[in-house]
């Protein structure tokens, strides 16, 4: 079971640190526009990891028709000899 990378970073102490460290470095104002684009980044990397399994599993499946096809002309071919 794989633990989420959040849950390691510690006790509710750290995270005040943490937060503290954040507001300081860049400041109250512009936090929400930050959060804001990080949501949209990874909303945008979800959709375009969505979109490359979609595409991997499309060519996979289309080999699998292909190995599935000759291999079933070959068995054809041999049963005629």
């Amino acid at each position: 079971m794989m633990t989420p990378v959040l849950a390691q970073f510690g006790s509710p102490g750290q995270w005040m640190i943490f937060i503290a460290i954040i507001l300081v470095v860049f400041g109250a104002r512009r936090l929400p526009e930050i959060a804001r684009n990080l949501g949209k980044s990874l909303g945008e990397f979800k959709k375009a990891r969505r979109e490359f399994e979609e595409e991997l599993m499309k060519s996979e499946a289309e080999a699998q028709k292909k190995n599935a096809a000759a291999s079933e002309d070959s068995s054809t071919k041999d049963s005629e000899k």
